[in-house]
């Protein structure tokens, strides 16, 4: 309904004055032209067959958009999700950078020189048959030198090792961003769908509110109601309207939601698909997410970055083996002739063997050691919390089920209630009171199960999330979907060689295993069991009325003064 329209449709149809509501003209109990006139029938003034309105006005709308649609926008579009794959690329690199320790480096140097030679007195005594005292050269050096690793101690392999791991936290982080926007967009088309829901509902209620009132108004004129009867109907209508501005408002609310996720502004949405991959059972979800769950996963490859990383701290300890070849050209440069240069070749096997380094070793690999003890036990953090998720997540699916059998329940019985109030309240048994009771038990109802269903629908979501398959690939098939790994494949050709596969399976030779010793936790002091604090008794205590506004010495400045202000 166009906004207008709306704003019309609630308003209501009289106001209330000092004694009386002005409304329009009742004819509902005026006989037709070819009727006999009759009067109203004693103890009502309500037209025979009248009812209000229903509670929902209009049928809902066609769809226009559907939540496959927005989940694709939000995935192509996300800047959360945009800006993971960048990083993601950035430690695809971090392999390349890794790689590049096995392959050859080469450079070339250039040296121009120019030298003028102007002697003096002493020099010239010396040199009297010389026939210039001034003497000027210049030369000219080239040397180019390439250098090609055979073995580095292991230290590459396990830098090459670590960068592998990082990549694949990397991807189990993305998958996990990525399942954190899809979950925040379910969400919100499902509160858009919601809150479109209720609001047509509330719309109901105001022009069913409307109506007892115009009928309150009808049989207070004929005499059979009180001003209180018109008060109270009119009060309602007021609360129904005020209701509907809330609702309205928490709509556009959630709509702005939508947009900042999904990249445009909704429209009208479709009602939500069921969602795959819903597990049976809450042991089965355990032992998917076990596979699948993205913080575990990345938690898993954080660690085995870390322990590779031990590996690369000791290698630096090791002896190195590298081939250098050098080729050096030296000459005059003007005039330049190549046959007058001096060309030298060498080529050089320089095995380099550490002796001692100030024991900055043996601290990288402590260092290395703890930082991996620290990511194991982040394992289990990472572990407590999927199980901690998962148990909220599968609770929440399961109380959200009984309420809305309850919400099912309770609006059959509030349909009832409702339609049987009404009918007692056109024959004179019921009063004002007790009709606008039972439409708000049948709204209230109606409302409760359209909240429950969206419950339902988001507990599933996040459930799924926390299994590790909320994301596109499993939601929806077809092409676009983000590959980490050609991103890779260009990172890994980028510099290469023939001969990489070659030094690397000669730097796996004998390079250092990294041991896990097992976790053992700092020493917390020989009391520290019997440190308990003794029981204290709070005393009542007064109020506070002041804070203390001295600051810490030090961490404020004071201001200058503005001497273009003072007086001459």
């Amino acid at each position: 309904m166009p906004a207008a329209a709306r704003a019309q449709a609630i308003q209501p149809p009289g106001v209330l004055q000092d004694d009386a509501v002005t409304y329009p003209s009742d004819t509902r109990c005026q006989p037709a032209a070819h009727q006999v006139a009759q009067a109203c029938p004693p103890g009502t003034a309500t037209a025979k067959g009248w009812a209000p309105p229903a509670l929902v006005p209009d049928a809902e709308p066609p769809a226009t958009e559907t939540l496959g649609q927005a989940l694709r926008s939000a995935y192509e579009t996300a800047p959360t999700l945009q800006a993971q794959r960048y990083l993601l690329r950035a430690s695809g690199e971090d392999y390349a950078l890794a790689l590049s320790e096995l392959r050859p480096t080469s450079e070339l140097q250039v040296t121009g020189t120019y030298q003028k030679t102007v002697p003096g007195r002493v020099t010239q005594a010396t040199r009297f048959l010389a026939p210039s005292p001034i003497s000027t050269s210049n030369t000219l050096s080239a040397s180019a030198s390439v250098s090609q690793p055979l073995y580095t101690g292991g230290r590459a392999a396990a830098d090459i090792d670590a960068a592998n791991a990082e990549i694949r936290a990397g991807r189990e982080q993305l998958r996990g961003t990525e399942g954190d926007v899809l979950l925040q967009v379910v969400t919100a088309y499902s509160d858009v769908r919601r809150d479109s829901q209720i609001l047509r509902l509330y719309l109901g209620n105001v022009l069913q509110l409307q109506a007892i009132l115009g009928e309150v108004g009808a049989r207070r004129v004929a005499g059979e109601l009180t001003r209180t009867d018109i008060a109270q109907a009119e009060t309602q209508v007021r609360v129904a309207e005020a209701a509907y501005n809330t609702a309205q408002q928490q709509m556009e609310q959630d709509r702005a939601t939508y947009t900042a996720l999904v990249g445009h502004d909704p429209g009208v949405l479709a009602p939500v698909p069921p969602l795959p991959n819903m597990p049976g059972s809450v042991g089965e979800a355990f032992d998917f997410a076990q596979q699948t769950n993205p913080g575990l996963g990345q938690a898993i490859e954080t660690e085995r970055e870390s322990r590779a990383r031990i590996a690369s701290a000791k290698a630096a300890g090791r002896p190195t083996v590298a081939l250098t070849g050098t080729a050096t050209l030296t000459g005059g440069a003007a005039p330049f002739y190549l046959y007058n240069q001096d060309q030298v070749f060498s080529g050089q096997a320089v095995l380099t063997i550490p002796l001692t380094n100030g024991g900055k070793v043996g601290a990288a690999v402590a260092q290395a050691e703890d930082r991996n003890a620290a990511d194991r036990i982040g394992i289990e953090t990472a572990r407590r919390q999927m199980v901690d998720s998962i148990i909220n997540a599968w609770n929440a699916i399961a109380t959200t089920q009984r309420n809305i059998d309850v919400a099912i329940r309770e609006r059959a019985s509030a349909r009832v209630f409702d339609e049987g109030t009404f009918q007692e309240y056109r024959l004179g048994l019921r009063a004002t009171f007790d009709v606008l009771y039972a439409h708000s038990t049948l709204l209230n109802a109606e409302v409760s199960l359209v909240s429950a269903r969206h419950d339902l629908y988001v507990a599933q979501a996040t459930l799924l999330r926390y299994i590790g398959v909320l994301e596109e690939r499993s939601l929806q098939t077809g092409a676009g979907l983000y590959d980490p790994a050609t991103d890779l494949r260009h990172a890994e050709a980028r510099g290469a060689t023939p001969l990489d596969g070659l030094v690397l399976a000669l730097d796996k030779i004998a390079r250092p295993v990294p041991i896990q010793p097992p976790l053992q936790q700092p020493p917390l002091g020989a009391d520290a069991a019997a440190m308990v604090v003794p029981p204290v008794t709070f005393p009542l205590v007064d109020q506070a009325h002041y804070s203390p506004i001295v600051p810490i010495q030090g961490t404020i400045g004071a201001p200058i003064e503005d001497r273009s202000l003072s007086r001459p």
